[in-house]
């Protein structure tokens, strides 16, 4: 435990990834939250192995230590430092470990020195892990209970063919097989991704899966990160050459961790990572109070606007779990996060559920 010294503390944990938490978790809490991402995870003395990853056990930090890693506010908070076991973990598992498990506890995120509140980013879209990419015959008659359309929207989907009204696009060029649609969520299957943890556990003989990805229709953000659906981080490409061959063939074919540009017409194909609802809820506050402290009122209505706003982009985010959690039991998939943890019923996808009074 030498690295727990006062000199050297500091960096480490600014280093991370590390999950700051309000309370002191209780190693069973841990153990299970981290079984969510790694079905195999187990504990190992004080620490907790997943995922080629090491969640060692909590320390307090004072706001001396805080203030080092930028994070604000007096209150004391307890610092879980996520280590590799042996070789660095693959996707940068180790970052969504540390994300996840602050996610789910009402905490913050710390790494590279970038301090987070993963509740503000909401980790975007769920999707299902899949053994291989299901045939259309298998998935139409899935959606025809959960998506419903009316017509084929040309504009956003020339190709697109409505099927027991659900709108199918069969692309099967690069890494996208399949978008099935209504007017208001996407389904974006892509292949050729790598296993993460949650799905190595049920297919160890796999080297590659398929990913499909539950996002909302009409959508206008530019990029997303790919790698985010397994669980992993997003490197940054030059997206000039991926827009010109996403421009020739409908979808550009892409590695995992490139960022995808979404052409006019097709910005639903792709999803934002899966923080969308809270992006919606982070700029509503911000823009929110600083109104209030400019014209000196209006909070009320403002908070109210707040909270209706939040309450609508998480009641979406809940749906769209749904949708994941149905379309996974039909077709024999898992359902997770955006950071590859599993989830159980629909509600596992919003932030602080596994906080709580802490044992003592």
């Amino acid at each position: 435990m030498g690295w727990l010294s006062n000199l050297l503390l500091p960096g480490r944990l600014r280093t991370g990834p590390t999950a700051l938490l309000p309370a002191r978790p209780d190693p069973k809490t841990l153990l299970a939250i981290a079984q969510l991402a790694d079905p195999e995870a187990r504990p190992d003395g004080d620490d907790v192995v997943a995922g080629g990853s090491r969640v060692q056990p909590p320390i307090e930090l004072g706001p001396d230590l805080l203030a080092k890693l930028g994070v604000p506010g007096e209150e004391p908070l307890w610092a879980c430092r996520i280590a590799a076991d042996g070789p660095l973990p693959v996707d940068f598992f180790d970052k969504s470990l540390a994300e996840g498990i602050a996610y789910r506890l009402g905490g913050w995120s710390v790494c590279q020195g970038d301090p987070v509140d993963p509740a503000e980013e909401t980790g975007g879209d769920p999707v299902i892990y899949l053994p291989a990419v299901p045939e259309p015959e298998e998935v139409l008659p899935v959606l025809a209970g959960l998506l419903h359309t009316d017509a084929v929207d040309t504009g956003r989907w020339p190709e697109g063919e409505l099927v027991d009204g659900v709108v199918h696009v069969l692309v099967r060029r690069g890494r996208v097989a399949d978008v099935y649609a209504d007017d208001e969520l996407v389904v974006t299957i892509e292949e050729g991704h790598r296993v993460p943890p949650v799905a190595r556990a049920r297919w160890p003989y796999l080297t590659e899966i398929a990913v499909a990805v539950v996002s909302p229709a009409g959508r206008t953000e530019e990029t997303r990160p790919v790698a985010e659906a397994t669980g992993g981080a997003a490197d940054t490409v030059d997206t000039e050459d991926a827009k010109d061959a996403e421009d020739a063939e409908g979808v550009a074919a892409v590695a995992p961790g490139e960022e995808v540009p979404v052409v006019a017409g097709e910005e639903a194909v792709r999803s934002e990572d899966l923080g969308d609802p809270d992006a919606v809820e982070t700029g509503v506050v911000e823009t929110g109070a600083e109104t209030g402290e400019a014209e000196g009122g209006g909070a009320s209505d403002d908070d109210a606007s707040d909270d209706d706003a939040v309450a609508v982009a998480r009641d979406a985010l809940v749906r769209r779990a749904a949708v994941a959690l149905e379309i996974a039991q039909r077709l024999q998939g898992i359902a997770a996060d955006s950071r590859g943890f599993q989830l159980a019923e629909p509600a596992d996808v919003l932030p602080g559920g596994y906080a709580g009074p802490t044992p003592t």
